[in-house]
């Protein structure tokens, strides 16, 4: 295996219901929601000079431009995605989130019931008409929600 074989972009949590840990390296990003419904973001993608450049894990820089962050308080949601939804979920360049893109996605992720149904429901919101003309790169999601009863 080539070294240029592990050029990617890494996003990795560490969650329970009173704190989360984010270590990424490159593109993408993580947002919590608290309980009233705000979002709030946890790492920020780097803006190069020019679109769809970033930092991969085999890049020299890639330990002095990774990002840390540690959040100890009660969170409700998290979501973490890939950079295809960056300009979608973010407000750019500042790198902050848009509350009007996860408060229903956070809703979403907190009521559904069946899981095969709620990945039906996330893989076509991920492939409608208003996501994809938006983008042309790769669009992953992960969605969490942390229990009301623990």
């Amino acid at each position: 295996m080539a070294a240029r074989d592990l050029a990617c972009t890494l996003i990795a949590v560490v969650a329970t219901p009173e704190l989360i840990a984010v270590a990424q390296i490159g593109d993408g990003a993580a947002v919590a929601g608290d309980s009233a419904g705000n979002a709030i973001g946890l790492t920020v993608p780097p803006c190069g000079e020019y679109i769809n450049e970033t930092i991969f894990l085999i890049s020299p820089n890639a330990i002095e431009t990774a990002q840390f962050q540690v959040l100890r308080e009660k969170l409700r949601h998290l979501a973490v995605f890939s950079d295809g939804l960056q300009m979608l979920a973010l407000k750019i360049p500042e790198g902050t989130p848009h509350g009007p893109f996860f408060a229903p996605l956070f809703r979403f992720s907190g009521e559904w019931k069946e899981e095969e149904d709620a990945k039906q429901q996330l893989e076509s919101f991920l492939r409608s008409p208003r996501v994809s003309e938006r983008t042309d790169d790769d669009l992953t999601l992960l969605l969490a929600t942390f229990s009301s009863n623990v």
